[in-house]
């Protein structure tokens, strides 16, 4: 999966979920489809845990400049936006 994140950037993602208690992040938008561009926003659909937590954790100690779009799929979300992350979402990380 050519997502163009960095590794590094994708275990601190993974490392935020955990100490968050996220039951699964998954990977949309135009990184997930592979016709990102280099500044394209990290798109993110979240469930389980502590979101608000996840989300500050992100913003504050993730090593990019990229910026990210995190949806809350325990709230309401857009039917069209569900199918679409259905669709063409990649599973970053799944609590097991």
């Amino acid at each position: 999966m050519d997502t163009g994140i960095k590794k590094q950037v994708l275990d601190e993602i993974l490392m935020a979920a955990e100490k968050n208690n996220i039951e699964k992040v998954i990977l949309f938008g135009s990184r997930a489809r592979g016709d990102y561009r280099k500044t394209s926003d990290i798109d993110l659909a979240v469930s389980g845990g502590r979101i608000a937590h996840f989300q500050a954790d992100i913003e504050e100690e993730v090593s990019t400049l990229l910026s990210f779009d995190i949806v809350n799929m325990d709230g309401s979300v857009q039917e069209e936006l569900v199918d679409s992350i259905k669709r063409e979402g990649k599973v970053l990380y799944e609590k097991i």
